[in-house]
């Protein structure tokens, strides 16, 4: 009668084991997709991030050029080297409210007349957009700091 029990014991014992293990496997194997998976899907999640800046650096260049074209109509100075984003102050409270863009802008190079954005830089957030108008490109780039340090 001891050795029944014991041999059922055991046999609960070993089948408690199995299951342990399988379930151990199945959790082992999940974990491991999904620890495949993350990168992939942090590279879609910058290039997706990386859209919307783009989309907005291209609303920004509609917006200056608008801007310059009024200013050129009515006679008013476009380029103010000077202030914020390179532009006069009047001007750059008209482009971020026709543009709704989140970020900052600064404008690089301007034509010869003082009215036409040659190039701009476009910040927002961890992304940044260049503007080259000869010929028509964007460029967007991804900065992530790794080490920041500050001296005192």
């Amino acid at each position: 009668m001891q050795n029944e029990l014991y041999a059922s014991n055991l046999e609960d014992v070993k089948q408690y084991s199995r299951w342990l293990i399988h379930g151990l496997s199945i959790i082992l194997f999940i974990l491991t997709i999904i620890v495949a998976a993350i990168p992939g899907t942090l590279y879609i999640m910058r290039r997706a991030d990386a859209q919307v800046a783009l989309g907005n650096a291209k609303s920004l260049r509609m917006a200056l050029d608008a801007a310059a074209t009024e200013c050129y109509g009515s006679g008013k100075t476009f380029c103010d080297t000077s202030v914020l984003g390179g532009v006069t102050e009047e001007v750059w409270r008209q482009v971020i409210t026709d543009s709704k863009i989140p970020g900052d802008f600064w404008i690089l190079q301007m034509d010869e007349s003082g009215y036409e954005v040659q190039r701009f830089y476009y910040q927002e957030g961890d992304f940044s957009v260049t503007f080259c108008r000869e010929p028509v490109s964007y460029e967007v780039f991804y900065q992530q700091n790794f080490i920041q340090t500050k001296e005192r």
